[in-house]
């Protein structure tokens, strides 16, 4: 039987840092989870089931990218087909449809803002985990209640307003 003394705080010193990198991993995932719930209501008040598609695809990537694709001690790059998911052209929605998807511009803001933090935290794992994740995901979660809040008033229609073009707004 082995008594108890220094090989006994020597184990807890690497549990005691594994659970707090759990925990890290774990915040990290909730605020991808929740994040992409935000992006699923986006889609599902799209019209156009081409956007609709865009953006089901980049929740899909949020939650992977926040969640299982942070792998500690691993290479700290996003697999190619979730970046394309998350990268910043989502707020075009499909080149399919005819117009854009129907987002206010705070949550083409707030959803660029999402993705980008969901495409960095991967990488999070080659720098300083402890510092780097909470931030990001603090991030995430402060862009999901940004575009949360900045819903556009639909009025009567249901439909938001188109926003204008570069060359309409010159003249005004």
């Amino acid at each position: 039987m082995r008594e108890h003394g220094a090989g006994d705080e020597d184990q807890e010193q690497p549990d005691r840092e594994r659970q707090a990198v759990n925990e890290l991993l774990a915040d990290a995932a909730q605020a991808g989870r929740r994040a992409a719930g935000w992006v699923r209501e986006l889609a599902e008040r799209q019209p156009d089931n081409a956007h609709r598609v865009v953006l089901y695809r980049a929740a899909a990537a949020v939650e992977l990218a926040s969640g299982r694709e942070v792998v500690p001690g691993g290479d700290g790059q996003l697999a190619e087909e979730l970046a394309y998911d998350l990268a910043a052209n989502v707020v075009t929605g499909s080149p399919c449809a005819q117009a854009l998807p129907e987002l206010g511009a705070g949550e083409r803001v707030a959803l660029v803002a999402v993705c980008t933090v969901a495409a960095a935290m991967p990488g999070a794992v080659l720098g300083e985990l402890e510092r780097e994740l909470p931030a990001l995901a603090a991030t995430m979660e402060a862009a999901t209640e940004a575009g949360r809040a900045a819903r556009p008033n639909t009025g009567d229609t249901g439909r938001t307003k188109e926003i204008p073009s570069p060359g309409e707004t010159r003249g005004r």
